[in-house]
């Protein structure tokens, strides 16, 4: 479960990492459960959830995995045990808790993105001192529950830099993009892919293929929680609810507590 010098060397000039098998097929199982456990409580009203189609078990995308009503220990366990290594390395800092969620699609409905970077403002003046100024200080993940991953299309290396005019069209153009430098990510149960959210990059399924991947992000614990942020804070404050969590993921979840200012920013503020 180590990150190696060549290891960061790669995520920081080429904007993302994968690393292949290094979760146990018992820790994915593990996974896959609590997403039954969770479609089950949803199933007979005890949390609400988004369906793409019920009766078949196809949940959507969901979203703050942490909170309360959505919790199992199945995630605590994962962040505890396994990421938290690899975490630490990659930000060089004690981390904390952002965003912790599945994206989800199936039952042959498209899901399309258009090539977009997360955080960014293609095209702005002081686009690249922009991604230079937050570099570092964030990472996000995908790690695919089931197989045949091939969702993720990303173009390496194009975190740090102004946007082409071609990146641009590009994503304007939604479904008739022709993004150049392209790459698939093609991932399995076990692998995992860290990235810079501010790499152009896309989701892309038009076949509605089956896909169940965690999709996460944390900050460096010494950033302040922003305003995309804030909506986690009344739930993740729910008396006893830190208690349930092994210590290394309550450290995570209490960073992200201890960072709230009493006036959050938005990102393109700091």
């Amino acid at each position: 479960m180590t990150i190696s010098d060549a290891d960061l060397q790669h995520y920081h000039d080429q904007g993302y990492l994968i690393r292949r098998q290094v979760f146990t097929a018992a820790r994915m199982t593990s996974l896959r459960d609590a997403m039954e456990r969770l479609m089950d409580r949803a199933l007979a009203g005890e949390v609400e959830i988004g369906w793409i189609d019920r009766e078949q078990r196809l949940l959507q995308r969901t979203g703050q995995l942490f909170a309360p009503e959505k919790y199992d220990a199945a995630y605590a366990a994962w962040l505890n045990d396994d990421l938290d290594t690899h975490l630490r390395a990659l930000l060089d800092a004690a981390p904390r808790h952002s965003l912790f969620g599945m994206l989800a699609s199936g039952g042959g409905q498209p899901y399309q993105q258009a090539w977009h970077r997360d955080l960014g403002r293609p095209g702005d003046d002081d686009e690249e001192t922009f991604y230079h100024r937050h570099h570092g200080k964030y990472v996000q993940f995908n790690a695919p529950l089931l197989p045949g991953d091939r969702f993720l299309h990303i173009v390496p290396a194009s975190h740090l830099r102004a946007s082409t005019v071609q990146e641009i069209e590009a994503a304007a153009a939604g479904e008739e993009a022709d993004m150049p430098d392209a790459l698939v990510v093609e991932l399995e149960p076990g692998d995992i892919v860290y990235y810079d959210a501010n790499l152009w990059h896309r989701g892309w399924n038009p076949a509605g293929v089956n896909r169940w991947s965690m999709h996460c992000a944390f900050w460096r614990a010494d950033c302040p929680v922003m305003t995309h942020e804030i909506n986690q804070r009344d739930a993740l404050l729910s008396v006893g609810h830190l208690d349930r969590m092994p210590p290394i993921a309550r450290e995570y979840v209490q960073r992200y507590l201890d960072n709230i200012p009493a006036e959050p920013l938005r990102l393109q503020d700091l």
